[in-house]
């Protein structure tokens, strides 16, 4: 009778052990495919953020270069700028507006003429084709 409990005892020892394997086994093959799953999302996201890199970089130098440009038109329109501010304080408009209006008034008007048809040639949108 001892034989058979011995006997019992040992399988029940042998059926443990290989339970446990099948339970690691079925574990760990779990575990691997979440983490092959986990390391596809990692590597997608990955590529996604070297690209928005890339994309910020080659903005940020397109941006420094339009900067720089803008600067320099800023530049020459403070030079224009100063250029007509100097033109009339040499002449006194009022009182050359009340010796000759009609001359003044010519001028005033094609000056405001060209100011528009720059303002309209400056925000026209291009026609796509």
């Amino acid at each position: 009778m001892i034989k058979v409990y011995l006997l019992l005892l040992v399988l029940g020892f042998i059926g443990g052990a290989g339970y446990g394997a099948y339970y690691y086994y079925k574990d760990t093959q779990a575990r691997i495919q979440i983490l092959t799953e986990n390391s596809a999302k990692l590597e997608a996201a990955h590529e996604t953020q070297s690209n928005t890199i890339k994309t910020l970089k080659e903005d940020a130098s397109k941006y420094r270069k339009l900067n720089k440009d803008l600067g320099i038109k800023l530049q020459q329109a403070n030079t224009y700028k100063d250029k007509l501010i100097s033109k009339l304080r040499k002449h006194n408009l009022t009182r050359l507006s009340q010796q000759k209006p009609k001359l003044v008034e010519t001028k005033i008007n094609r000056g405001t003429q060209r100011l528009f048809e720059s303002f309209e040639s400056i925000t026209t949108v291009p026609a796509v084709k």
